[in-house]
C-alpha cells in the first residue's frame, strides 16, 4: 500500500491518512487526524473503546476490502495543535534567549529539514532564510 489522504471535511481539519507501518512489518497504518485530547500520562487507557478507533474501523470497512476493521495495534499519536493549525517559530516575548518551535499540528515531520535550518538560524542570531511573520506568536493578539 502506498500513502493516501482523505477528507470530506470542507475545512480540511479532520480526515484519514494511511501509510506503510515500517515499524510493524506486514501492517498498514491508517489514522484519523483531528484534535482528540489525550492525557500523555494515560494515553493508552481504553484505546479499544475510543471513538477514534470506531471511526477508523468504519472508514476501513467503507473504503478498503480485504483489510480487517479490527485493529492489530492501537497507538495514539501525540501532536500539538495551534488554534489555526500552523506552527510557531519565534523568540520568547520576554526571554530572547529562548526560541520557540512548536504547534506543528501533526505535519511538522515533513518540514523537519527547513524547520531545523530556521531554528538554527534563530539560535545563532542569523537572519532567517524565510519570512517568519506568519509564524510569530503575536499573530493571535488582538490589535
Amino acid at each position: 500500500m502506498g500513502v493516501f489522504m482523505y477528507s470530506d471535511d470542507v475545512n480540511d481539519q479532520e480526515g484519514y491518512y494511511g501509510l506503510p507501518a515500517y515499524e510493524y512489518p506486514g501492517l498498514v497504518k491508517i489514522c484519523l487526524t483531528g484534535q482528540t485530547v489525550v492525557d500523555p500520562d494515560h494515553r493508552d487507557a481504553d484505546l479499544a473503546s475510543h471513538s477514534t478507533t470506531a471511526s477508523v474501523s468504519q472508514f476501513i470497512g467503507k473504503f478498503f476490502k480485504g483489510i480487517s476493521t479490527t485493529p492489530s495495534i492501537v497507538e495514539p499519536c501525540m501532536c500539538t495543535y495551534s488554534p489555526d493549525y500552523d506552527f510557531f517559530l519565534d523568540y520568547h516575548p520576554d526571554y530572547h534567549n529562548i526560541i520557540i518551535g512548536t504547534g506543528f499540528s501533526g505535519h511538522g515531520f515533513k518540514l523537519a529539514p527547513v524547520i531545523g535550518k530556521i531554528l538554527a538560524e534563530l539560535t545563532l542570531s542569523l537572519s532567517p532564510s524565510y519570512d517568519l511573520q506568519y509564524f510569530k506568536l503575536h499573530r493571535f493578539q488582538k490589535t
